[in-house]
């Protein structure tokens, strides 16, 4: 179906001056791409590579091998880089944080990164090629190549290891995922029954991509090896968007923080609790989603109902 000349004309306009008006707000839009790889001070991808290639190769390979390579593995940081104006001239007072992401594949790593013009959260994707020669000891490949492989997994775990980072990015890179802080599982061996339970709970969808799930969110409780996990969960964009927690609670303040810290960042106002124990903060969760308005579901591991199927 074609476009009218004057709607097609108004949509050019709309689009112009809204481009217009983004580049007038910021006139440095674009980091210093050199800068994020290879010539930050030791704060770029190559320093990432150097400390962290190891770590990588092994969480990665066994990730890769919990899950029959059904699951992809992601380590994130931030690097802090000049920005440039259209001349290309370099602004010290004015930075752009960058993504530095290091993916394991199949066979082995890649390197990659992205920034957004002026960094705005939501402004345009940057992540141009820059020529390293021998200087990375990992291939380097665009982003839009690792993201365009990870459409294929079940889930992604996004690693991070800056608390500097934009889950936007991840709402819109990435299919299912889970951010999990570089710590929360030290025993890289827990994955295994992680893998499995998400594995299991994502067969409780009919399909994720499903309008009537949009106003609900999900939060999740497994234990492994005497490990308590919390994963929450929004629907973001028709996919899964989650975070991982190791809990340690040992005081009533701490399920208070812990509870009002999992909330502040769900955005449905039904929300199931899936899992066979809640680790005693049932009647903490009760309490706020009375005094929150908020509906509450609790679902075992051993249900078969969908969440589709209930309003």
């Amino acid at each position: 179906m074609s476009l009218s000349k004057p709607i097609a004309t108004a949509i050019f306009v709309s689009l112009f001056m809204a481009t217009t008006s983004f580049a007038q707000v910021c006139r440095n839009l674009f980091p210093y791409a050199e800068g994020v790889v290879y010539d930050n001070n030791g704060h770029d991808l190559k320093a990432f590579i150097e400390s962290n290639k190891k770590d990588l190769l092994y969480k990665g390979g066994k990730i890769n091998g919990f899950s029959g390579n059904t699951w992809g593995y992601l380590q994130i940081s931030n690097a802090k880089v000049p920005s440039l104006d259209n001349d290309g001239n370099m602004n010290f007072s004015q930075y752009i944080n960058a993504t530095l992401a290091l993916y394991k594949t199949k066979d082995g790593a890649e390197a990659t990164w992205w920034s957004r013009q002026c960094n705005s959260p939501k402004g345009p994707l940057v992540n141009e090629k820059v020529d390293v020669a021998d200087r990375l000891d990992m291939p380097l490949v665009s982003s839009h190549d690792v993201t365009h492989d990870l459409e294929f997994k079940t889930f992604t775990v996004v690693e991070y290891f800056s608390d500097v980072y934009d889950a936007y990015d991840y709402d819109v890179l990435l299919k299912n995922y889970l951010l999990v802080k570089t710590g929360t599982v030290k025993d890289v061996n827990d994955y295994q029954a992680i893998i499995s339970f998400y594995d299991a709970f994502l067969k409780k969808f009919t399909y994720v991509e499903d309008p009537l799930l949009e106003n609900k969110s999900f939060i999740t409780f497994l234990t492994v090896h005497g490990t308590r996990y919390i994963g929450y969960f929004n629907i973001a964009n028709s996919k899964l968007a989650g975070h991982l927690e190791a809990v340690h609670l040992d005081y009533e303040k701490d399920k208070e923080e812990l509870i009002d810290n999992i909330f502040s960042r769900l955005t449905g106002h039904v929300v199931y609790l899936y899992g066979d124990n809640l680790f005693s903060v049932d009647k903490d969760l009760l309490d706020y989603s009375r005094a929150h308005n908020i509906r509450l579901i609790q679902r075992n591991t051993a249900t078969t109902k969908m969440f589709n199927s209930e309003k």
